[in-house]
């Protein structure tokens, strides 16, 4: 990227005052290695939450295999081009294609920046949303990829869905995919929040450990039976979207 971009926000310290310490346990507490020993253990079954928009949103009905597979495929792409720890944004609608797209940043050690679609095509706010986050490439789905209005020349744009990514199947990119080790105060993501046409606010980075965090206070909720709405407010409140918060508890709460 040029250097003429906003200044990246640094990355928030850890949520438990213990230098970025989570408290998801070990490392194969963290959504990513979490999902690849869902994927390896339980390859055929869906991780779900007891919620009705779980069908339409978060992983949306794809296996753990499936998901799995996607993630690898993109973080084999994002790997070839990228340098861990660069800045990534995903324009899909709620769904499989997103959830792929997130852990994919997550196994190459990327920091996501969601930028959920309210419908393929609706494409309004991207402009703005890369000029104001200065990512180091796009991920979209086959459905939003013409009409993007992005600088080619400036950003990088890859199709990636779950057939292809890049125009190359699926299944063979995430054979090629490798491993990356991720420290759990890294950076995983970011929220952003479109302001229309008063611009576009990005928070600062939350690491892999923090996701774990957020995913662990969640998931306890959901044991509790916590309804689904008071379930995204807490969320929220810790800095976790709605189209993120459905990504990553399912694989949590479904093992």
């Amino acid at each position: 990227m040029s250097g003429d971009g906003p200044d990246r926000p640094e990355g928030r310290p850890g949520r438990t005052g213990r230098g970025g310490g989570s408290r998801g346990g070990d490392v194969a507490r963290l959504p990513g290695p979490l999902l690849r020993h869902r994927a390896e253990r339980r390859p055929q079954s869906v991780p779900e939450l007891p919620y009705a928009a779980a069908a339409v949103t978060g992983t949306a009905g794809c296996s753990y295999a499936e998901l799995d597979r996607r993630a690898r495929a993109v973080a084999a792409r994002l790997g070839a081009q990228l340098q861990p720890g660069s800045r990534v944004m995903l324009v899909y609608p709620q769904g499989p294609d997103l959830a792929g797209a997130f852990f994919g940043c997550l196994y190459a050690g990327m920091a996501a920046i969601p930028l959920p679609l309210p419908g393929p095509g609706a494409t309004g706010a991207v402009a703005r949303a890369v000029q104001r986050c200065a990512p180091d490439l796009v991920l979209t789905g086959s459905d939003s990829w013409t009409p993007l209005a992005v600088d080619r020349t400036r950003t990088q744009v890859v199709e990636a869905d779950g057939v292809r990514v890049c125009g190359e199947p699926v299944w063979r990119l995430a054979q090629s995919w490798r491993p990356v080790g991720v420290l759990r105060t890294a950076a995983a993501y970011h929220r952003y929040h479109d302001d229309g046409s008063a611009g576009g606010r990005l928070e600062a980075a939350m690491g892999h450990g923090d996701l774990s965090d957020v995913m662990d206070e969640l998931a306890q909720a959901v044991r509790l039976g916590t309804d689904e709405e008071n379930v995204g407010w807490i969320a929220a409140v810790h800095g976790v979207e709605d189209a993120v918060w459905r990504i990553l508890l399912p694989v949590r709460v479904s093992g």
